[in-house]
């Protein structure tokens, strides 16, 4: 929710929306609705889409208020708003895997027990039968994200991996965290499509990469990839925590003063906390500043989870390298099925797909991910 790129027309006064309902497109979000839903005398108000190519399942834009007499004086300036993306495969794959219901959920019932932090939610209005979902989020700025194309520094992957512990350590196998039956575990039938998703999407991935890539890997992820049903039972052995799921640069922000945000929870699990670590060293870090700082990352967090209280053989020093291994591969076959939601007139979206991914099969060959599969 970074850099503003394109425009819409003001949002008009007539036409409003109450009563507790939910707008569909931005269209749909009048003055007269956001007034309704802030309960505050909104008169007129100027949207702007942003963070375009950025996620895969979200149509955000910043909305900037203009109120009446009687307004709190600490209405917001501007709000973020945020509605399921109109793309049809994106939609197909949102609700398949019920992501706006659960940043829904995650805002209603986990943020406020959250020690890392997240946008207030003003507004949060879901109807679960209808598919309908609306977010009036607080406007983070003038903290901003990095490009995630770009890659991070140094210094940003060691706060990224402070704030994952320091979002992990309190859930570790705990009571709280069994009781969000709604999140999905390693369980959870969604979990189960992976396998399909990635045979869907393997000739399509191999079509786009085959020849830009490391190209002993693609039969390492294929062989990982028949083996992942048996796989995960012994994954799902490992103490599992609350995960934020994408932990990648654009849905992070970070202000000068030193504070940092999480944004984004649609992809939030119940899993082990080194899916997010895996996935946030190997793609937001450029493969030489993986390769300089990966075993300096991992140590840095396993030493903080076991500060916390945290315990598991994934704490280990061979079992966090172990358990890294895994989620490599593993991330790799989930990022194969991410081309059947690329939109190909998203140049953005797609220079973002590319640098995931490169980057994420380069360190399965820097790291020779295929001798797991050898014993």
């Amino acid at each position: 929710m970074s850099d503003v790129v394109e425009s819409v027309p003001p949002v008009g006064s007539a036409g409003g929306s109450g009563g507790g309902s939910i707008p569909t497109t931005l269209a749909d979000v009048t003055p007269d609705w956001l007034a309704e839903a802030l309960g505050q005398p909104v008169i007129g108000a100027s949207a702007t889409v942003i963070a375009q190519g950025e996620g895969f399942m979200g149509h955000l834009a910043r909305v900037v208020l203009i109120y009446g007499p009687g307004a709190s004086p600490d209405a917001p300036a501007t709000v973020i708003v945020k509605l399921p993306t109109q793309d049809p495969g994106g939609q197909f794959i949102g609700q398949m895997m019920r992501v706006w219901e659960r940043e829904h959920r995650f805002y209603d019932e986990v943020a406020p027990q959250l020690q890392v932090r997240v946008p207030k939610a003003y507004v949060n209005r879901a109807d679960l039968g209808a598919g309908s979902f609306a977010l009036v989020l607080e406007d983070l700025a003038p903290m901003r994200t990095s490009d995630q194309v770009t890659g991070t520094t140094g210094d940003q992957a060691r706060r990224v991996i402070d704030e994952l512990a320091t979002l992990h350590s309190p859930w570790w196998a705990t009571k709280e965290l069994d009781a969000l039956t709604w999140m999905p575990d390693l369980r959870d039938p969604m979990v189960d499509a992976v396998v399909p998703m990635f045979t869907a999407g393997w000739p399509a991935f191999c079509d786009r990469y085959r020849g830009r890539l490391p190209e002993r890997v693609f039969g390492w992820v294929e062989e990982f990839a028949a083996g992942i049903p048996e796989w995960m039972k012994g994954y799902q052995e490992e103490p599992c925590t609350l995960t934020h799921g994408d932990a990648r640069l654009d849905n992070m922000f970070f202000g000068d003063d030193g504070s940092f945000a999480l944004v984004d929870w649609q992809l939030s699990m119940r899993v082990p906390g080194t899916s997010d670590l895996v996935y946030f060293v190997t793609t937001n870090l450029t493969s030489e500043l993986r390769r300089k700082h990966e075993r300096e990352l991992l140590e840095r967090y396993r030493q903080q989870m076991l500060a916390a209280g945290a315990t598991g053989r994934v704490l280990t020093e061979d079992g966090i390298i172990a358990s890294y291994l895994d989620g490599v591969l593993f991330w790799c076959v989930s990022m194969a099925s991410g081309v059947l939601s690329l939109d190909p007139g998203n140049e953005r979206g797609a220079a973002l797909l590319d640098a995931l991914v490169q980057r994420l099969y380069q360190a399965a060959d820097d790291l020779d991910c295929g001798q797991v599969l050898r014993g």
